[in-house]
């Protein structure tokens, strides 16, 4: 490896820099992250790299990508692509778990139908060698982090598959909160290992779904389970993840306070670190009391009802053809439902920050 290399990657990002100058971000932050990312490779590239050794040639070439990760997904962010009503009501449920200031949560559209997942951002260790690399190195510092999920671009005003997204954020708080790993530690008495086999495996991506479905379920029912059945069926048991069946019962059990052991072990394991428990974290709309059967966007009194929306949403979708949409084709009712999720989302997103102004 040459310094060939980084300068390869270097005229690459200064290509998609130049394109990437007129974006406009719904959220300053993005802004602020852009020109923090921008700064960082103005270093690298100003910088003598030619006479750099191996050693400083692999930082870099990490520094790069990281910068290259970043750009793609603020990129799919912009005022005119990004779904923000999705977005703020993920944000809403992170601040539940983590400092939501400290993160940014972005997108990324894939051409594939039902991609729905959460590209792993750099974890604590290698998050430490970056900032501290870029401090020593630049004194630069970037001041948030980005959880990066990517989602159809064909679906992305698909609120009834959406909620997908709540089983992917599950996932990044249990990665950043270390809760699956520590029912690994508990089990095994190791850390996760970085090249898992056979039961180990079979043992830590299963409890990592099972959280991501039980964090989905807090906010948003069962929605997400009734569009993992929609795609998935009754697919069997892997190594990498549970038989659709026992995830679906699992849930069950969890939103009707049933004595379950999979919620237990991971309360266990949350109250321990003095952490929030997994709970319903939603409150109940019915359908003959919302907004919706008269086809207005629906009015929120509390974040819980928010969250709900998406439950709320499959009711009224799978009794389509019996409800106040029966008279519609099923195409108008698709986007009728759909339109009508969006619409009360984006009121309640906008009163609320219009508050934050007084």
């Amino acid at each position: 490896m040459g310094s060939k290399a980084i300068e390869l990657q270097l005229r690459q990002l200064e290509e998609s820099f130049s394109k990437s100058r007129s974006n406009i971000y719904s959220d300053k932050r993005k802004e602020s992250h852009f020109l923090e990312i921008y700064a960082l490779f103005e270093k690298i590239r100003d910088s003598d790299f030619k006479s750099f050794n191996d050693s400083e040639l692999s930082y870099h070439i990490f520094f790069l990508s990281v910068i290259f990760s970043d750009l793609e997904y603020l990129d799919n962010s912009t005022l005119n692509i990004i779904p923000y009503e999705m977005v703020s009501c993920l944000e809403y449920a992170l601040g539940d778990w983590l400092d939501s200031d400290e993160f940014i949560i972005v997108t990324s559209m894939s051409n594939k139908m039902n991609d729905f997942y959460l590209r792993t951002p750099l974890d604590e260790e290698y998050y430490k060698i970056f900032s501290d690399g870029i401090d020593s190195r630049y004194q630069l510092s970037i001041k948030h982090r980005l959880i990066q999920i990517s989602l159809p671009k064909i679906l992305s005003r698909d609120y009834l598959s959406c909620g997908a997204l709540y089983h992917e954020l599950g996932h990044f708080v249990d990665n950043q909160l270390n809760i699956s790993s520590k029912l690994f530690f508990n089990k095994y008495l190791k850390k996760v290992p970085k090249n898992l086999i056979g039961e180990e495996q079979k043992y830590f991506h299963h409890k990592m779904e099972f959280f991501a479905d039980l964090f989905a379920a807090q906010y948003i029912v069962d929605a997400s389970s009734i569009y993992l059945k929609q795609i998935s069926r009754d697919v069997n048991e892997s190594n990498t993840h549970p038989a659709t069946p026992l995830r679906i019962e699992v849930t069950k059990e969890f939103l009707n306070d049933d004595i379950n052991d999979i919620v237990n072990d991971f309360n266990k394991v949350l109250n321990s670190n003095n952490l929030e428990l997994l709970k319903k974290r939603y409150s109940v709309i019915k359908v003959e009391n919302s907004n919706l059967k008269d086809l207005y966007p629906e009015s929120f009194k509390t974040i819980e009802e928010l969250h709900y929306i998406f439950k709320l949403g499959w009711e009224i979708w799978i009794d389509s053809e019996k409800n106040f949409l029966k008279d519609f084709s099923s195409r108008q009712s698709y986007n009728i439902v759909n339109n009508l999720i969006e619409k009360s989302i984006s009121n309640y997103v906008v009163q609320e920050n219009w508050k934050k102004t007084q």
